[in-house]
């Protein structure tokens, strides 16, 4: 499978995807959409891509201007894909990827006191909807300031959504949920 990046330097260079049903690339609407709310804030960001797959979200933000990329996949195949790509981009120096659990990898940012412009969480649609990953995912992201203060977590799932509004956080607030075909993104900020 490939993939087209749809906006900024690389507009319409493609990528490759892992090959098998472990990974599951991010609609072109719902990425349009992501980084039309991210359009003023991407430049020079720090972006942390979770359950990056083939690198797609993380690449695009690097495409339109994000100063690094980090990505985090516990799939060995994945991981040499997202570096195939950025290879074949010559963007390695903006850069960084983990394969890594993405607990683990927060804990690991948590302990160096990383912190990141934005935070894209998109993990495989079934995980999503038999634990609460995301709900522990955004907690940990709540309690440990891995956000930058302007930052935005970005959470996407599949309908229906597990998340809701109303969850009690301490340093972010919910700002919406949007539903594009089966799947929802949610935006949080401080």
């Amino acid at each position: 499978m490939t993939l087209r990046i749809i906006g900024g330097e690389f507009r319409n260079r493609l990528l490759k995807a892992p090959k098998g049903e472990k990974t599951r690339p991010t609609l072109a609407i719902l990425r349009k959409a992501v980084y039309d709310m991210l359009q003023f804030t991407i430049v020079e960001a720090k972006v942390l891509d979770l359950f990056a797959g083939s690198g797609l979200m993380g690449i695009e933000a690097l495409s339109r201007g994000a100063a690094h990329a980090c990505f985090i996949d516990k799939d060995r195949t994945a991981v040499r894909c997202i570096e195939e790509n950025l290879k074949l981009l010559g963007v390695q120096d903006r850069a960084e990827v983990l394969l890594l659990d993405a607990t683990a990898a927060l804990h690991k940012f948590a302990k160096k006191k990383c912190t990141f412009d934005v935070i894209y969480i998109d993990p495989p649609y079934p995980l999503s909807q038999t634990t609460p990953i995301l709900y522990d995912l955004l907690q940990f992201i709540d309690t440990h300031s891995l956000l930058s203060p302007q930052g935005s977590l970005l959470i996407e799932e599949t309908t229906p959504p597990t998340l809701s509004s109303d969850l009690k956080l301490t340093t972010l607030r919910w700002l919406s949920t949007r539903k594009f075909s089966d799947s929802v993104l949610h935006q949080y900020k401080h």
